[in-house]
């Protein structure tokens, strides 16, 4: 069998297509670099079962990679899939199932060389089918998978020959390479309807599934990248609670845990046994409407809530420094794509109790859905229900399980708090979550501009028009009032000191959710 080691890959974009896209990568990739450098100087050891305590978990836990929706579904997916491509520290896409691709047909077209010698793990090679079926069953309206909005630009997959794949794309796509590596593009075999057990071409294969309590997985013996993963296995724990996780931690029960929080930060940071593994993000939590449902229908209510949070002292209390002031749309300060012209929104009770008064909401209560599953959404709701009384509405603070949380709640309800994992580019992250009529579309906004101006933003490969596409874009999003965005928030996660081979990837917990593939145990 021939292996890859996965490092290779002619064609990629340019650093500033790919950070600039993202603010906050090239402070990432500093601290990676620094990382790696640490690293170069250990030889990985083989062995030993690495234990993860995570945040989130459902008892609708699937391993249907289009359904994947939550963090421990993509660390889930991560150990027993591969997709075409990763992304890197620097969010570039990095070679996977394709060890290189390259662009023809002014973008249209991408064309991927695969690794060969590929096996899942029933034993059966990997083939053009496979593929084929993998990323076109995405745009099947019946699956309803979450990469819907994503794959309409998705025409064909055409088989140009041995290890030689061609996506037609209806549009010119420069983002693409890293499109086709988000979660949702796991590699299955051609036909697959049965989930229940995975069957992919991952580094590990399924040992134990118990879903929201317990997923285990041992090492796969036919791996195609030689060497890995380091680790015999895996056992992932769900533990919601913040205190227990860092407890876990601490007491040495768990190897590493997910979305440390409050007073755990420092004390993962003082024990002499744990440390930090930081990455500034653009992940968020938002305060979302659903805008075709009453009362949030109104749009002077909703144009109150962005005025009763205090950002800063979000920042400061709850996230502990470790984010940044967001302006209630999706982009950072720190992307060149960023529209400084809209005003910055902070808390001020009198131009709330204007667009209270105009919404003529009186004495009705609102109601606001939170859960640990949208992280720091209670401590956020709290505050904000402090600062809704002294601007004289009367807010209900709802505190929701986090099992299912997502599916039950958001885009169902009025108003509720929502989690947003970043994308490597902001064209895919607005796929996902605006276009009209997609899955995440909670706030039901349905608009054929928008629509547009999302694919052209994917589209255009020229700098200034893309710049002039988002700011429209976050106009459009800052001015419908759906959206309280307070803060940016870094993925912080905790580790044991004999937890090596991660990198604070700003994609996702523990090495960008993909952990499985470098992890080892000293």
């Amino acid at each position: 069998m021939n292996k890859s080691n996965g490092n290779g890959g002619r064609i990629m974009l340019t650093r500033r297509q790919f950070g600039a896209a993202f603010g906050g990568a090239a402070l990432l990739t500093a601290a990676g670099l620094r990382m790696d450098e640490a690293r170069a100087a250990e030889t990985p050891k083989r062995g030993g079962v690495v234990r993860i305590g995570m945040h989130s978990q459902s008892t609708n836990d699937t391993f249907d990679s289009a359904k994947f929706t939550f963090s421990n579904d993509y660390i889930r997916g991560t150990c027993f899939y591969n997709t075409l491509t990763v992304p890197g520290v620097d969010l570039k896409p990095r070679p996977s199932l394709a060890e290189s691709w390259e662009p023809s047909n002014g973008g249209k077209r991408w064309v991927f060389k695969i690794v060969k010698g590929v096996r899942f793990h029933d034993g059966s090679p990997l083939t053009f089918e496979d593929i084929a079926f993998s990323i076109l069953r995405h745009k099947d309206e019946a699956l309803g998978s979450v990469a819907k909005g994503l794959s309409e630009n998705i025409v064909d997959v055409i088989n140009l020959g041995p290890d030689t794949v061609a996506i037609d794309l209806a549009h010119p796509n420069a983002d693409f390479p890293i499109i086709i590596g988000t979660f949702q593009y796991m590699i299955v075999k051609n036909g697959t309807t049965d989930f229940s057990k995975p069957n992919g071409t991952g580094p590990f294969r399924l040992k134990e599934f118990n879903p929201g309590v317990l997923t285990s997985g041992e090492r796969n013996p036919d791996y195609w990248r030689e060497g890995r993963p380091y680790v015999d296995g895996f056992e992932m724990r769900y533990i919601v609670d913040p205190v227990a996780r860092v407890n876990a931690l601490l007491a040495g029960d768990v190897d590493m845990i997910s979305d440390v929080k409050g007073t755990g930060v420092d004390e993962v940071e003082n024990s002499p046994n744990t440390l930090l593994l930081k990455a500034p993000s653009a992940r968020y939590t938002v305060m979302q409407s659903s805008i075709d449902m009453s009362p949030m229908d109104n749009h002077d209510l909703r144009l109150a809530m962005n005025y009763l949070i205090d950002r800063d002292r979000v920042l400061k209390t709850v996230l502990k420094g470790n984010g940044a002031i967001a302006n209630d749309h999706p982009f950072m300060p720190t992307s060149e794509y960023y529209n400084s012209s809209l005003e910055q929104r902070s808390l001020d009770h009198d131009r709330a109790k204007y667009h209270l008064k105009r919404a003529g909401i009186g004495t009705k209560a609102v109601d606001l859905h939170v859960s640990e599953a949208a992280p720091f959404s209670i401590d956020i709701g709290q505050m904000m229900q402090r600062e809704a009384s002294l601007a004289g509405l009367n807010m209900n603070l709802k505190r929701e399980p986090a099992d299912s949380y997502f599916n039950t709640i958001c885009g169902k309800r009025a108003f509720y708090a929502n989690g947003l994992n970043p994308r490597p580019s902001y064209s895919m992250l607005l796929g996902l979550t605006w276009k009209s009529n997609v899955p995440w579309n909670y706030s039901h906004y349905n608009s054929a501009e928008l629509d547009k101006l999302i694919d052209r933003s994917g589209a255009t490969l020229d700098e200034a028009e893309r710049t002039e596409i988002f700011h429209d874009i976050q106009k459009i999003i800052y001015d419908i009032g759906c959206y309280t965005v307070p803060c940016f928030i870094n993925f912080v996660d905790g580790i044991s000191k004999k937890v090596k081979g991660l990198e604070p990837i700003p994609l996702g917990n523990l090495n960008g959710f993909n952990f499985a593939d470098n992890v080892w145990l000293d």
